[in-house]
């Protein structure tokens, strides 16, 4: 878990780092999607491999790498394409979980950006999102 505390003069500083790491999550997220696409190529062309084996031989031919489980994280060792489309499927989700929170918190901190604040607003962030702003008078 990745944990911050950022230092701003103003709400609109707070707005504008919000703003950056939308448009910072939505480069990954264009990314993600081509690789995303060429996961979904592969996969598609494996069930159709498989399906037809199975027609050919009767019998399902399973070809998977091997999985590694270290509580927090898998090492995926050579990964059949099913898995790594799932795996990227899963973090294109996260991200655009992210960008709706950031999205959300940047509308409800958008009448905050008149305030002028007599000192310096420190902002905690969990995970790329602001989760606490502490304002000091």
């Amino acid at each position: 878990m990745s944990v911050m505390i950022k230092e701003v003069s103003s709400f609109r500083d707070v707005v504008k780092m919000i703003d950056d790491t939308i448009t910072s999550l939505k480069q990954q997220l264009a990314e993600n999607l081509k690789k995303l696409e060429d996961a979904r190529v592969r996969a598609e062309q494996v069930k159709k491999l498989r399906e037809t084996f199975k027609n050919l031989l009767g019998d399902e031919v399973l070809v998977s790498g091997r999985e590694i489980d270290l509580k927090d994280a898998k090492i995926l060792i050579n990964p059949d394409p099913l898995t790594e489309l799932k795996v990227i499927e899963e973090a294109i989700e996260k991200i655009n979980t992210t960008i709706l929170t950031l999205q959300n918190l940047k509308k409800s901190l958008e009448p905050w950006t008149t305030v002028e604040v007599p000192s310096r607003i420190t902002v905690v962030v969990r995970e790329g999102i602001p989760v606490a702003i502490m304002l000091k008078l």
